[in-house]
Order: structure tokens, then C-alpha cells, then sequence
């Protein structure tokens, strides 16, 4: 009593012991042996038309900044997770309970203490990938299973042992020679402009963005110290740590600029669920500053020096396995294709601005990589209201007819191809020309890059497969990461 382990009920004239995590210790240690109560402890709904409030429904009472609720639970996930650990079948508990819920299984499947055999680990594995993949379920349990696949272990990337240590070859999509339309033809965005065919030999895409499981093989294997992999004086003074604050602080620039030339932009912003409350109330501080005041607070924000992990790589909102890596810089980027292609003995390379244009709207010219026509909940834009990246595959409908996978939205995909100094002009327009200096990996850190296809930052406008969106080589963004090519 005196250590507060017990407390006394004095009406009902009982001890009571009231420290959950242990009481889930001592449930765990009973339901251990008896996986078909705990099956029927945690069944949840999955399908999007058996939970309540419908996914829409739920989308009706938030602002436009706010994530989406989370799923209903049981309250017996966490004592489920700790009595896998104890279980002495683990294998019995695993397929009796699977089919309760998948993703709380995987979730206990992929403890380093939970030992399944390898039969029923693959088969979890599949099952995972199918519901992350499957239009019946609710978003947020796409996700959530997807979540835990990656912790698992996704049956759809091979590892293999190279000579410079582990990595994970990636599925790859074959896009074929032809010529192909890209730019558009209303000319309301000058340098996306005008709409003209483009012929193009046969490449091939990564089918996924890079995820945070393969740039970890990377980092394992010292990507970051070894010069091999940084091919050009910028990038080997980036590797250095030279200027490595210089693109997020010109970023900021950039955007206090436009606040200042619109005063109405930052509410427009926030209003439409592209700033939320945090960032929104942070930058109407940063207007009140000088000049003087504005540079100090970018100094201390952003204080360069060498880096040796992605910027988010600690932030829990973002380096989940099968979450694409983000807050990479281009020459990090280059970087990665170069150390895989030494390891694969293929030629990994960022895909030209057209190249990336070409796949997302196909022979037909799609204006988005799933259609013609905008649909929110077809890609992970502001209007899906998931507020950070999704873990990759989880909008099966978002897919290309060619296989690609999350072409719109999640994050912008760093291209090879030079965009101009400024990022609001651009030095290159269309139409497209590959031999007119744009595509030269030696230009300055000093020249914006493109990147391409949105992200989940950004609303669905800006998703378009003709937007040529920005970024400085060395500025790292929770919104930019990237895709492979090859010839």
C-alpha cells in the first residue's frame, strides 16, 4: 500500500492491484496457451463497409489538416503481442488467430522472441500483401497491415548478399520504346508547356519508390564514408558536409518570399489542409521577422555539417520499412543508384524528367497515373487526410496499367534533370530536349533539380503528371524522395 502497488476499495471493502502493463503480463501468461480466446478477444472488422464510422463519415469531422482517427481496437492488442512472445506453439497461436486479425498477428510474427516456421512466416507475408492491396479493406487497415509487412519482411523484394554487403533488389517495370506525350497544352503553367510527343527507347521504372528497408542496407554497408559512390565535386563536397544546409535554407527563402508577395497565401494554405496548425502558426511568427532575424532563425534551424542518415531517419512519423525514405538530398540519391549498381552489376540510375513523365501518363496520356480524371482517394494527397507518408502499394487503384505503384502522391521522386537557379523560373522549359545541357550531373549545387508526382504534403492539383515541382540538390524535405531506372 505504501508503494502504491495496491489501492483499497473501501465501499466493496477490496485490495485492488491496478498496474495495467503487469496485469497484461499475467493475462498474457494465461491466454498464452489458449490462442482461441484470444482470437475472439481481438476480432476486428477490416472491410471498409463493416466499420462504423465509414472512412468518409469519419473524413466529414476533421479539418482539412488533421489525420484521419485510427481504427477501433479491442484493448487486448498489446496483451495479445505479449502472449505470442510467451506462447509455446507459436505456429497454433499464429493461424488460429490470424484470421481474427491479420495485422495483429503480423504484428506478433515479427517480435524477434515470436519464432514461426518458415512455411507460415511466407504464408503471413502473402496474406499481409494482399490486404494491403485489397480495395475492400478500409484505408487505414491497408496501411496498418502494410505497416506491419514491413516489419515481417515484404516477399516482393529479394535480398541478396553483394560485395559490398546486403541489399534489396527491387521489382522493376518494363516501359516500352515509343513515343510518348508529355507537357500540356492549356498553358497555365509556362514552363510545363506546350503539350508535343517525345520519343523515347525502351527503359525500365522501379516499381516502388525506395523505402526506408533498402536505404537501410546502405547505411549498413558505410554508403555514406565511401567515396566510391559520390561522382562529382559537388556531390563529394556535399559528402563533406559542405553546404549541406544551404538548399533547405534557400527553400525557406523561397516560401517567405511568396508569403510576403501574397498575404493571403498562408491562410489559403492552411485553410486547404497543406499547413497544419504547427506549421501554420510557425511561419506567422517567421513573417513578423527582419531580414537579419529571419537569416539567424534559418542558421539555427538549419546548421549544416556532415551527414550520415537521412534527416527524418529518427522520426517515427516517417522510417517505418515499407514507408518510402524521404529527407534525402539529390546527391544522397545518385549516391544510392551508384552503390546498387555495384552491387547488382546494373547500371541504377534517377530516370530523366521525361522518362518519369512518360510512365506515369502512358501511351495515352493519362493527366494523372491512375486516369484522366482526380480522385482523392486514389493516392496519398491532403485529401486523404494520412498526413504523413503511407507505407508503398496501400492505393492498389492508384496503380498504372503498366504495374507502377504509387506514381501520384506520397512523395516527390528526385529526377536527374536540371530545372533552372531559380525555383519559381525555370532555365530548362519544354519542350523537352535532352541534349541542351539539362540533363548534366556535374551542374552546380547551386541549380534546382526536378522532381516529380506529388506527395502527401500537397493536394491533388499539384499531383498532376505534367508538374514540374523544385528542389536545390542539397536540400533534404519530409516530401522528396525517389525512384530507380534503368536503360
Amino acid at each position: 500500500m505504501a508503494l502504491s502497488v495496491l489501492d483499497e476499495d473501501a465501499v466493496n471493502e477490496e485490495i485492488l492491484y491496478i498496474h495495467q502493463l503487469v496485469q497484461e503480463y499475467f493475462a498474457a501468461q494465461r491466454l498464452a496457451t489458449r490462442p482461441d480466446v484470444v482470437a475472439d478477444l481481438v476480432r476486428v472488422p477490416w472491410q471498409a463497409d463493416a466499420i462504423r464510422p465509414t472512412l468518409e463519415e469519419a473524413k466529414l469531422g476533421i479539418s482539412p489538416a488533421d489525420p484521419l482517427p485510427p481504427l477501433p481496437t479491442t484493448g487486448w492488442e498489446h496483451t495479445a503481442i505479449l502472449a505470442a512472445a510467451m506462447s509455446p506453439e507459436p505456429d497454433a497461436f499464429v493461424e488460429i488467430v490470424m484470421d481474427a486479425n491479420l495485422v495483429l498477428v503480423g504484428q506478433c510474427a515479427s517480435q524477434p522472441d515470436v519464432c514461426v516456421s518458415q512455411p507460415l512466416g511466407d504464408r503471413l507475408g502473402r496474406e499481409l500483401v494482399m490486404r494491403s492491396r485489397d480495395v475492400a479493406a478500409d484505408l487505414r487497415s491497408r496501411i496498418d497491415a502494410a505497416l506491419a509487412l514491413g516489419r515481417l519482411g515484404d516477399p516482393r523484394f529479394e535480398r541478396r548478399m553483394g560485395a559490398f554487403g546486403r541489399y534489396v533488389s527491387p521489382p522493376m517495370i518494363e516501359l516500352p520504346a515509343g513515343t510518348y506525350v508529355i507537357g500540356r497544352d492549356d498553358e497555365l503553367v509556362e514552363d510545363e508547356s506546350p503539350m508535343h510527343p517525345l520519343a523515347l527507347r525502351s527503359f525500365r521504372l522501379a516499381q516502388f519508390p525506395v523505402t526506408n528497408a533498402e536505404w537501410a542496407c546502405f547505411m549498413a554497408a558505410g554508403g555514406y564514408d565511401d567515396l566510391r559512390w559520390w561522382d562529382t565535386d559537388a556531390a563529394r563536397a556535399w559528402q563533406r558536409g559542405e553546404g549541406t544546409a544551404e538548399g533547405n535554407r534557400s527553400g525557406l527563402r523561397f516560401w517567405r518570399r511568396r508569403y510576403l508577395a501574397d498575404p493571403d497565401l498562408l491562410e489559403r494554405r492552411h485553410a486547404d489542409g497543406q499547413l497544419d496548425d504547427d506549421h501554420f502558426a510557425q511561419w506567422g511568427e517567421r513573417l513578423k521577422l527582419d531580414d537579419a532575424a529571419f537569416e539567424a532563425v534559418l542558421a539555427r534551424e538549419y546548421p549544416g555539417g556532415r551527414y550520415a542518415e537521412p534527416r527524418f531517419w529518427r522520426d517515427e512519423a516517417f522510417n517505418q520499412p515499407l514507408q518510402p525514405v524521404v529527407g534525402v538530398s539529390w546527391f544522397e540519391a545518385r549516391a544510392y543508384c551508384h552503390w546498387l549498381g555495384a552491387q547488382t552489376g546494373l547500371p541504377f540510375r534517377l530516370p530523366s524528367e521525361a522518362e518519369w513523365e512518360a510512365a506515369a501518363r502512358g501511351p495515352e496520356g493519362r493527366r494523372y497515373a491512375f486516369g484522366a480524371s482526380p480522385a482523392s482517394m486514389r493516392c496519398n494527397t491532403v485529401e486523404a487526410h494520412i498526413r504523413r507518408t503511407s507505407p508503398i502499394g496501400v492505393f492498389p487503384d492508384g496503380d498504372t496499367p503498366e504495374g507502377l505503384v504509387d506514381m501520384t502522391g506520397n512523395v516527390w521522386e528526385w529526377t536527374c534533370s536540371l530545372f533552372g537557379a531559380r525555383q519559381d523560373t525555370a532555365d530548362f522549359g519544354y519542350p523537352y530536349r535532352s541534349d541542351d545541357g539539362r540533363e548534366d550531373p556535374h551542374a552546380a549545387a547551386s541549380v534546382n533539380r526536378v522532381a516529380r508526382g506529388g506527395s502527401w504534403y500537397y493536394d491533388l492539383e499539384a499531383a498532376r503528371a505534367t508538374t514540374r515541382y523544385t528542389f536545390y540538390p542539397d536540400g533534404r524535405n519530409f516530401t522528396v524522395g525517389l525512384r530507380l531506372a534503368l536503360d
